[in-house]
């Protein structure tokens, strides 16, 4: 749960978006907030996705990021490379733009 709390957390920076703004938006306090983010203190359920739901978070997120697992990708592309050095060159792209975003399976066809 801390995890979570931190990703909510740099989301909401990321986004400028205070503590003060969110409390209000929520109905909480912004030391509610603080407590949350800073000391770890959990939140209810509710109001968890209600957090997560304003920084534009799914319910699927959230759930994912509590099972320390990636959410649900977005989208899906298959690319069919005819030869060996155009393959490769996909592959060495992929990695290098993609970082943690992308998960890919490789499948060399004879």
């Amino acid at each position: 749960m801390k995890k979570l709390l931190q990703i909510l957390r740099e989301n909401r920076l990321e986004k400028g978006i205070s503590q003060e703004y969110l409390a209000g938006k929520l109905g909480i306090s912004s030391s509610t907030i603080s407590r949350w983010e800073s000391k770890g203190n959990f939140p209810s359920t509710d109001k968890l996705f209600e957090y997560a739901s304003f920084l534009s978070l799914s319910c699927y997120d959230v759930l994912a990021l509590l099972a320390n697992e990636q959410p649900r990708p977005v989208g899906r592309i298959e690319i069919s490379a005819y030869n060996k050095a155009t393959f490769n060159r996909l592959v060495d792209l992929l990695l290098k733009e993609g970082g943690n975003d992308i998960d890919f399976t490789k499948t060399h066809l004879m």
